[in-house]
């Protein structure tokens, strides 16, 4: 069996097709982790649900923020305004089908006996994995709950969430934003949510896996995606960052995870539809 985790995919079915070609996967035997971020931009966000869905347990995908934000367009009233890019997605037979199944999706997923945990953007400096966990599947409860329509748009109207201890929505809103926006945070560890994809950080800010004090080093080694502009994270003995850009006119990479926090970059493959001229 062999494990392989692939970057931010974001509609682009044809390199995602390309990549599990090239390693013969095997969905009786392989497993490919996605880290969020499955629709939006691209050419082909119905192809790419379709796609992971039906390779069932073979496909273990987290939630990133264009997913949840898909799923806030799902749950709110049918005068609400898609992009052209997930207006197959609104018109398809399978809508609902699709909705349930990416509903259900967690926001992180860990493998004990791997070492390894995957989460789209980030993690909170001052929790450690047990804590990562029992905050994820809070918010995941919420995603898959009777109030789920109610929470999806809640959840997309905020954006820039601060963490309320004692209100227990507004904390989960408050995770939900790490798990699936973190970027840059400060030394005492608060987040810069204004901070742009490409933008430079402000002084004093690092990324969120650069801060001093990580309560869940050593404790695995996290796979994550989320940041294009910062590219392919290979140097850092904690972390893999996945997202190379594909939607952007990168490409989109595929890694094998192995036992211990060990990894090797397979493949890389550009999306035709996402390329710039010139």
């Amino acid at each position: 069996m062999s494990i392989y985790a692939v970057g931010d995919i974001q509609g682009c079915v044809q390199p995602l097709k390309r990549l599990l070609d090239r390693v013969a996967f095997d969905p009786a035997c392989d497993q490919l982790w996605c880290v969020g971020d499955l629709v939006n931009r691209g050419p082909d966000s119905l192809a790419v649900l379709r796609l992971l869905k039906e390779l069932g347990s073979a496909c273990v995908a987290v939630l990133g923020n264009h997913d949840l934000s898909l799923l806030g367009l799902m749950a709110a009233s049918a005068d609400a305004r898609w992009p052209d890019c997930l207006r197959e997605v609104r018109e398809a037979d399978d809508r609902d089908a699709l909705c349930e199944w990416l509903r259900h999706r967690p926001l992180v997923h860990r493998d004990r006996s791997l070492g390894w945990c995957m989460v789209h953007a980030g993690l909170h400096p001052a929790w450690n994995i047990a804590e990562v966990q029992r905050r994820a599947q809070a918010v995941e409860q919420r995603l898959r709950g009777p109030e789920w329509r109610k929470w999806c748009v809640m959840l997309a109207r905020r954006r820039a969430p601060e963490w309320a201890p004692d209100d227990v929505a507004e904390r989960a809103l408050f995770d939900a934003a790490v798990f699936t926006r973190a970027r840059y945070c400060t030394a005492e560890g608060r987040f810069n949510w204004r901070v742009r994809a490409g933008a430079s950080a402000r002084e004093g800010d690092a990324p969120w896996y650069a801060h001093p004090s990580l309560r869940w080093r050593g404790e695995m080694r996290i796979v994550f995606g989320h940041w294009a502009a910062r590219g392919l994270v290979l140097d850092q003995p904690h972390v893999l960052g996945l997202d190379s850009g594909c939607v952007w006119g990168g490409t989109l990479t595929l890694a094998e995870l192995m036992s211990g926090g060990h990894y090797r970059i397979v493949a890389s493959q550009p999306c035709e539809a996402c390329q710039k001229p010139g």
